[in-house]
């Protein structure tokens, strides 16, 4: 081989890394919209579980705790005590603590709710930042493949259609990804390269 033919595949092997098609930007972008949509989807579900549990604490307090609490509560007054008479103080004696214990419960709910949602966010935050990071990268390697083809284009014309890089980059990617002994491929290379070039 010549040395402007070691020259040509040396450049060809310099920009033959990445390839890229323009549609994995675009897959990408839309992988990371369904991430978006997931991630809402997921905060609303979670919003929904603790509603619910939230419900269910109403419905502990009103069906079991409320008349456990005042079963106890009617069993440790005197004796000579007259319900009717002293209803609205055991009323006001019994509800804040009834209460208390409602607020008590959602309290914890709302924490571990906040507590779920923070963890969901910090970790769709680190999925945003490396999908970011993915999608520049991507791009980059879009735009050198674009800028390749233009490169080898213009070389095309410049040498009246005698050189085809593109054609050269081909029979480069066949060598080193084909099967069969390398003396074969390499003849088989040769004998490509040379053809492009004439």
């Amino acid at each position: 081989m010549t040395i402007k033919t070691w020259l040509i595949i040396l450049l060809l092997y310099g920009t033959s890394c990445a390839k890229i098609p323009v549609q994995a930007v675009e897959l990408s972008q839309a992988l990371k919209e369904e991430g978006s949509r997931m991630h809402d989807m997921n905060l609303a579900l979670v919003e929904y579980v603790f509603n619910e549990k939230k419900h269910l604490v109403n419905e502990f307090i009103a069906n079991e705790y409320s008349p456990a609490f005042v079963e106890n509560f009617v069993k440790r007054l005197p004796q000579d005590t007259d319900m009717k008479r002293e209803l609205p103080e055991i009323i006001a004696a019994i509800n804040p603590r009834i209460d208390a214990r409602r607020d008590s419960l959602i309290s914890v709910l709302q924490d571990q709710k906040i507590s779920v949602i923070s963890r969901m966010n910090a970790d769709y935050k680190i999925y945003g930042n490396a999908f970011a990071a993915m999608q520049n990268l991507l791009a980059s390697a879009s735009r050198l493949n674009r800028s390749r083809t233009s490169v080898y284009e213009d070389i095309k014309q410049l040498s009246s259609g005698k050189i085809d890089l593109q054609g050269i980059n081909n029979a480069l990617d066949n060598f080193i990804k084909g099967a069969g002994s390398v003396g074969e491929k390499s003849v088989l290379l040769t004998s490509t390269i040379q053809t492009l070039l004439k």
